[in-house]
């Protein structure tokens, strides 16, 4: 990979943006988050002339340059130029040179103050001669101390792994899961992180094994994408989902409860859907009609989709407070890979010793290992 110094200034970045010569959103990047605060304290930045960080800009086989690292600074930019907001000269510490432009966009300043943020230099460096793996390293090694989601680091993979992934979300939206269907949107790659969690499993065969972001982001770095059967299984698992919450109407989900869902749609018989168990779920959340066992499941579930969400047993656990709602709620025909004793073992227990909780039995007795198979 070979890195080139490229030392342009603010007015000719915004011009290249404005063209189409720089892509600000590429595909892997992550949307623009910054706050207003955050864009003042950039301009301040500027104005006072003290040097930003450098971006780094791919480029591309048709010479566009797509930005890998810097996509808030340049938007940032872009957006004052544009008038999208104004000069904050109150930002600590003072200085008395700002005070005068305090509140001006950039076409009401001076001509004189224009062209210094005009002729305001950047550092950059574009990136050619690369393998498929080395700008994702890169990324990653820029962004380590930053705040970044585990899904938006892992958007910046150049691999076949990260398009099939990419494509199932856009099928993911494409049915109507949205913030104001499913309760949170994708700003910061939510989606693209359940999704992920959801191939890693499959792929594994089995959710009875860690999903720590390290480990996902190997998998995805893996030349070799996910095979035929995994995509495929994935895209039923998203449409039973979506077909289940669409019958019910909008409901409040989080990233936890949407993968342990996806699980329970992986695990039906293919002529089998969700709607049934979906819908009993919510009508016994909101009723909270008394101290019963599917009760209790529903807020093992609850709480596990809240916390402790990544760990092994959290999602055996969650998994397993579904399939116990399907049996015991909507029918006692369930797949084969479910284990029907181990459902009413639980079941049994919890009738006959009043001084245990249904986590506490799930605890002594359900083999996560075991439960957890994805066949």
């Amino acid at each position: 990979m070979k890195l080139t110094p490229w030392d342009p200034d603010v007015r000719s970045i915004v011009d290249r943006i404005h063209r189409g010569d720089i892509d600000l959103q590429p595909d892997f990047q992550r949307q623009e988050v910054w706050s207003l605060a955050k864009k003042k304290k950039l301009i301040d930045t500027i104005l006072r002339e003290w040097s930003i960080p450098p971006v780094h800009l791919v480029m591309t086989e048709t010479n566009q340059l797509e930005v890998l690292d810097g996509q808030q600074r340049l938007a940032t930019v872009r957006d004052f130029l544009n008038d999208q907001f104004s000069i904050d000269a109150n930002i600590i510490p003072l200085d008395g040179r700002l005070t005068p432009l305090h509140g001006k966009f950039y076409s009401q300043l001076d001509p004189a103050t224009q062209r210094k943020i005009d002729q305001y230099t950047i550092r950059g460096f574009r990136i050619t001669d690369f393998e498929p793996d080395e700008p994702n390293e890169l990324f990653y090694r820029l962004n380590q101390p930053t705040g970044l989601t585990a899904g938006e680091k892992r958007n910046a993979l150049y691999s076949s792994a990260r398009k099939q992934l990419k494509t199932l979300v856009s099928r993911f939206q494409a049915l109507d899961n949205t913030k104001e269907t499913i309760g949170f949107s994708n700003a910061r790659m939510a989606y693209d992180d359940v999704l992920a969690k959801l191939l890693f499993f499959l792929d594994r065969g089995t959710f009875s094994v860690k999903s720590t972001e390290s480990l996902i982001s190997d998998r995805f770095r893996d030349p070799q994408g996910f095979n035929d059967a995994v995509i495929a299984r994935a895209n039923v698992c998203i449409d039973k989902f979506s077909s289940a919450r669409e019958k019910i109407g909008p409901r409040r989900f989080n990233k936890a409860s949407v993968l342990s869902w996806l699980l329970y749609c992986a695990r039906l018989d293919a002529h089998d859907e969700a709607g049934p168990t979906m819908d009993r779920f919510f009508f016994a959340q909101a009723s909270k009609s008394g101290r019963d066992y599917l009760s209790d499941a529903i807020g093992v579930f609850s709480d596990r989709a809240s916390l402790r969400v990544s760990d092994v047993s959290s999602v055996a656990y969650r998994d397993f407070c579904l399939w116990y709602l399907h049996f015991f709620a909507v029918s006692t025909s369930v797949p084969a890979s479910i284990r029907v004793d181990r459902i009413t073992l639980v079941h049994d227990t919890l009738r006959q010793r009043s001084d245990v909780t249904l986590e506490h039995v799930l605890n002594e007795s359900l083999s996560i290992a075991e439960w957890s198979t994805l066949q």
